[in-house]
């Protein structure tokens, strides 16, 4: 590879380097041989998935434990489905959110980013205690890789989950020990190889953001639009957080959303946690997820900000009052009446 991988694990660095060449920048991965982003819509692609995270929750408690604590019905899931779900504290801010997988019967999977696996595990553990059943990280024992408009034999034993991802494709889960032969059963001659930021860009382009190590604590589920993503169940009783959220539906109007953005910022510095202003320079929204498109001779960035609803459709907004920004349309509707 030809930039450095110092914040990538040893099994990360060493796979990474068997495949096509690429590079490594501010945290994700580009492929030397990949398209612009733009050109990824009906592309089949395979994309290593180094900034993902997987805990494991089993035992005999493990469906009541989570469903006293997360957002989504965990009731309804059947095995072999993933959903969107949150964690919340009881003042109903995120400490979380992720791909929630029913692996078996009281066994479940959550797929979330690495930075924040030690937080979910913490939050989630305080209440645990209570409970027959564990959690576990299990991030160093598997490798998720995202396929887009690729078919894959799900049933090889060497994968231990595969995840539906909207409308995107699929997360398959694969222990680090079986990476050749998994590797060798893709049919890879008419798929292009992209790396992490592409797949960050087929999020953003879903209207898909995630809790980051920078904004634990700061946002409810609507916030995130989980409402509108089948993350946040209204009708399956009580867990921690639902006071308010429900609340916030009921009573209240959602005050803050995720909109995608794009900008043609060329020096690429835009980071997660930077500070949206508008035209009079007050601070209106939060950055939670970026992509910069390297491959791009525009140099354009994407990403996801978490703007006052009212301001969404103000022009003249920047990031830090430096780098200009146009909001974007959602791929899903949201109600006007949020202000």
């Amino acid at each position: 590879m030809s930039a450095s991988l110092t914040t990538l694990d040893t099994w990360w660095q060493d796979s990474l380097s068997a495949l096509p060449a690429q590079s490594y920048q501010n945290g994700q991965s580009y492929f030397d041989s990949e398209p612009p982003f733009t050109a990824l819509i009906d592309t089949a692609s395979i994309h290593p998935l180094h900034q993902l995270g997987l805990i494991s929750i089993e035992g005999p408690d493990a469906s009541r434990f989570l469903q006293g604590q997360l957002t989504a019905d965990i009731e309804a899931l059947s095995i072999g489905d993933s959903i969107l779900a949150a964690h919340c504290d009881p003042k109903g801010r995120m400490h979380a959110n992720f791909y929630l997988y029913c692996a078996a019967n009281n066994h479940y999977l959550l797929q979330l980013p690495i930075s924040v696996v030690d937080t979910a595990l913490a939050a989630l553990n305080k209440y645990a205690v209570f409970s027959k059943a564990t959690l576990t990280d299990i991030s160093a024992q598997y490798a998720a890789f995202g396929l887009a408009n690729v078919n894959t034999d799900t049933n090889n034993t060497d994968i231990l989950a595969s995840l539906t991802i909207n409308t995107i494709g699929s997360v398959q889960w694969i222990k680090r020990t079986a990476i050749n032969s998994f590797l060798n059963s893709l049919e890879t001659e008419d798929v292009q190889w992209c790396g992490s930021a592409a797949w960050e860009y087929r999020l953003i382009s879903a209207g898909i953001s995630f809790v980051q190590a920078q904004t634990v604590g700061e946002f409810i589920p609507q916030m995130f639009n989980l409402d509108y993503l089948g993350g946040i169940s209204f009708t399956k009783g009580c867990y921690t957080g639902q006071e308010i959220i429900a609340r916030m539906k009921y009573r209240g109007k959602v005050k803050r959303r995720c909109y995608p953005f794009i900008t043609t910022a060329a020096n690429n510095t835009l980071v997660i946690g930077d500070e949206c202003l508008n035209a009079e320079g007050q601070l209106i929204g939060t950055v939670v997820s970026v992509a910069s498109d390297i491959k791009n001779i525009s140099a354009r960035s994407y990403g996801m900000v978490a703007i006052k609803v009212a301001a969404a459709e103000e022009s003249s907004l920047s990031i830090k009052g430096e780098t200009a920004i146009t909001i974007t349309a959602l791929p899903y509707a949201v109600d006007s009446d949020d202000e």
